[in-house]
């Protein structure tokens, strides 16, 4: 029933489940031991199946079983055969197989109709291309048991092998045609007006930028704004513009529509299910057309749905790097030198004297490394928020961080924050650590990769001691991390279910090549670029403060400071840099 063969394993989350893609597996016969939800839809943005989830938060168990008595019933009125199951709480599920896919938008038209005739059915699961999943018969509940079959075994066989046909998708349209019009009534764009910003980007030219939030929601989910998009058709010629405008490739599209980055989008192309040839024809015709509007179309003054660079003035959300603050400028051959003894004290101390506090303060400490030698300096300015960006934790856990830090002797605090300019500190190493005695470590240090934020911070350093050749199998990375063996063994599992490491008669081998399309995959720029929004936020509620109370530190403050598009809404990493960490954007 599912629509590709992947399951996402449950966690925990504020008393209920939460089916991330981080924790998505290859489907296999293998049970699995916690909650477990199938994805909707494929990679081609269609499903195999009607899922309906008649939620027992609506009106409770005894009305979810009257209602899907009524609906089943309705159901094989209009021909169809299905499969139901109940979950231990009283919710149930109804299971439509499908003999030809449907793509999102005539699923989704079905389920949320049926919803407006059955006020119990939840219609989240078929909304989004991506994120859309559904538990299935024998998943085990966040309350204990399991999906249980109502539907005999038997019969649930049969009807998945003997799936309904297109006549059968054609009565349920015909039956829901008042609902089906009432929530595309509902639904009903308005018309734009002369101030609203165009549907695309910027020009063309130079290296490919990212696209907005909002066109990388259409194309990755397939959840566009009605008032915005009249149609399917319209959301997917916004984004094919505004990709255009971005200076990408035809190509660059081409490859998400196929390998699953963006099923929203591949989801439009699916309509009628046309041959592959059809579908590449219709793609060219809209790369053809997008290209001709932008050549018609200048880009408006204030508007940007892409972003220029991946480094513009990032240096704004954090106070910049303001350099040694005593004496000439140092030697950045010298700095380099301490830099790199700095680290390999980290990194040989680092299991026993940071293991109590978390691992969350040796990404942090890596993420220093690396800018300091991307700075060619020991002392560093960058902002708790700012260091809370390129090593994606929150910006007070990193000042809880820095001040355990110079505690313990690792870094000096040498002028307190004023103004917009933040504490500038330099590395330092505590007295008691024999630095001289140490070998420099091999291989660059790298703060963490965005495809971390998700993966989480061990798998992180798993994959780090991999890529440094300090070891090839679970045993030598439990004594190289400083981890329980079992957390080592669930992380090269992780690893190894997104294809980042590889099992081989050699012992574990690491593909870091793959890193920024699993980052992307599992939606991490889109994370990025809120975090980054938010703390533009608050960077310009602080500066207009400044502007209202301290005219001596407000005299600095431009007005792109207070507000700059391109800053405070966009962020994309640069193309095929498979090094490349969200450190760089403390020095750029």
């Amino acid at each position: 029933m599912a629509g590709v063969d992947r399951v996402r394993e449950g966690r925990p989350r504020r008393g209920g489940v939460e089916y991330r893609a981080a924790d998505e597996r290859r489907l296999t016969d293998r049970l699995p031991a916690k909650p477990a939800a199938v994805r909707v839809y494929g990679h081609d943005g269609s499903c195999s199946t009607l899922f309906l989830d008649l939620d027992s938060s609506r009106g409770g168990a005894d009305a979810v079983a009257r209602e899907a008595t009524r609906l089943v019933k309705w159901l094989a009125e209009c021909g169809a055969r299905v499969i139901e199951d109940v979950s231990p709480n009283g919710g149930r599920h109804i299971y439509v197989p499908l003999a030809q896919r449907l793509d999102l938008a005539a699923a989704r038209e079905i389920v949320e109709a049926l919803a407006l005739r059955f006020p119990t059915i939840d219609a989240s699961p078929h909304r989004s291309a991506r994120s859309g999943c559904i538990r299935t018969p024998g998943s085990r509940h966040k309350t204990g048991g399991h999906q249980q079959l109502v539907t005999t075994l038997a019969t649930a066989v049969d009807v998945l092998h003997r799936r309904n046909t297109p006549d059968v998708v054609d009565a349920l349209r015909i039956r829901l045609a008042p609902q089906i019009a009432a929530w595309h009534a509902a639904h009903t764009p308005a018309p734009l007006s002369p101030t609203d910003p165009p549907a695309v980007g910027e020009p063309a030219g130079g290296a490919p930028r990212a696209l907005s939030a909002v066109v990388t929601r259409i194309a990755r989910e397939g959840i566009y704004d009605a008032t915005r998009y009249g149609s399917p058709s319209e959301a997917r010629a916004a984004v094919m513009a505004a990709a255009a405008r971005a200076g990408w490739r035809l190509a660059d599209v081409v490859v998400r529509l196929e390998d699953g980055r963006w099923p929203g989008l591949a989801g439009m192309y699916e309509a009628n299910r046309p041959k592959a040839d059809q579908r590449r024809e219709r793609i060219a015709a809209d790369w053809r057309n997008a290209q001709a509007l932008i050549a018609r179309t200048p880009r408006r003054a204030g508007s940007s749905y892409v972003r220029r660079s991946h480094t513009s003035r990032l240096e704004s959300l954090a106070g910049g790097l303001r350099g040694a603050p005593y004496g000439p400028p140092a030697d950045p051959h010298l700095e380099h030198q301490f830099i790199r003894t700095w680290t390999t004290a980290v990194l040989a101390y680092e299991r026993h004297r940071f293991a109590p506090i978390g691992t969350k303060i040796r990404w942090l400490l890596r993420a220093l490394a690396e800018a300091g030698h991307k700075s060619a300096s020991r002392y560093f300015g960058f902002g708790s928020r700012a260091l809370a960006v390129a090593t994606g934790s929150d910006h007070s856990t990193i000042a809880a961080m820095l001040k355990v830090l110079t505690e313990l002797g690792w870094l000096d605090l040498i002028q307190a924050a004023h103004g917009t300019a933040a504490d500038l500190y330099a590395l330092t190493i505590p007295k008691d650590v024999q630095a001289a005695d140490l070998r420099w470590h091999s291989g660059t240090i790298h703060a963490k990769r965005p495809a971390f934020r998700e993966l989480g911070d061990i798998a992180g350093l798993v994959f780090e001691a991999l890529e440094h050749g300090r070891a090839r199998s679970i045993t030598a990375l439990v004594e190289a991390v400083g981890c329980s063996r079992s957390s080592i063994a669930e992380a090269v599992d992780l690893l190894c279910e997104h294809g980042l490491v590889e099992r081989t008669t050699d012992g574990l081998l690491p593909h870091p090549e793959l890193l920024a399309r699993i980052a992307e995959d599992l939606g991490v720029t889109e994370a990025i670029a809120l975090q980054l929004a938010t703390y533009a936020r608050q960077r310009r509620r602080w500066r207009a403060y400044l502007a209202r109370h301290d005219q001596q530190a407000a005299c600095g403050i431009s007005e792109r400071d207070m507000y700059d598009s391109e800053i405070d809404e966009y962020w994309f990493p640069p193309p095929g840099d498979v090094t490349w960490t969200l450190a760089g954007v403390l020095v750029a």
